[in-house]
């Protein structure tokens, strides 16, 4: 969907609310462009809460099975750098695994306790993918630890490597440009976007008329409620 007819879905599911009050458009006299940008400053907001509850194979995806990793022989362990744009890991699979990893879990002092222990750690039947921040030369990268292959694995490969990347900001789009959303996430990303919107008007009852539209369409968004906000631009 390009952007120009995302806004304009939005703008169609705010007059019909609006309609629907039986008090007119009263965006009417608003400043459309005003509009436009409330709008683009919501889309990020949205995605996130979507993307939260339902499955990331609906979202945009990106392979980074060609970057190397860097193993630990010594542990038959180790570990890949993320790419800059990493949001969420969709599957993660090394040569010699029985089977992927879908969840990567933050590391953390438990986390790293159970993963350091060569009794606890992740094995080649059940593989672990933990995240974590490295130094690496002059900067912090973040990165994807894998636990782990057995020992007589000489050379780690990746089979497979697939993530989310971070939503790009609406208002990066040109208006004609395809924003890559999937038919499954037009309706309540739109619909999100449009409750934050009369967030910003304080129209607070349609802002919640169209969350809850928002949510009949995908009830696992009940569980990631919350207030509405955007940064005015």
């Amino acid at each position: 969907m390009k952007k120009v007819d995302f806004i304009n879905r939005v703008m169609l599911i705010m007059n019909e609310a609006d309609m629907s009050t039986n008090k007119g458009l009263s965006l009417l006299g608003a400043d459309m462009a005003q509009v436009d940008r409330y709008i683009e400053g919501s889309y990020a907001d949205a995605w996130r809460r979507c993307i939260k509850v339902m499955p990331r194979t609906w979202f945009e995806n990106k392979s980074f099975s060609n970057l190397l990793p860097i193993p630990d022989l010594s542990y038959s362990t180790g570990y890949v750098v993320l790419p800059d744009d990493f949001y969420l890991l969709t599957s993660f699979k090394m040569e010699g695994w029985q089977k992927a990893v879908f969840e990567a879990t933050i590391e953390d002092e438990k986390v790293s306790s159970i993963q350091s222990n060569e009794w606890t750690r992740g094995s080649a039947i059940r593989p672990v993918c933990t995240i974590s921040n490295k130094s690496i030369g002059n900067e912090v990268k973040q990165v994807l630890n894998y636990y782990s292959l057995s020992p007589s694995m000489v050379e780690h490969r990746i089979e497979q490597a697939i993530y989310v990347p971070i939503a790009k900001p609406l208002k990066n789009y040109s208006p004609n440009e395809d924003i890559k959303l999937n038919e499954q996430l037009i309706e309540p990303i739109a619909y999100l976007c449009a409750s934050t919107v009369y967030t910003m008007f304080e129209k607070y009852d349609l802002s919640r008329a169209l969350e809850q539209r928002a949510i009949e369409m995908y009830p696992g968004l009940q569980v990631v409620r919350g207030n509405n906000v955007v940064t005015k631009q």
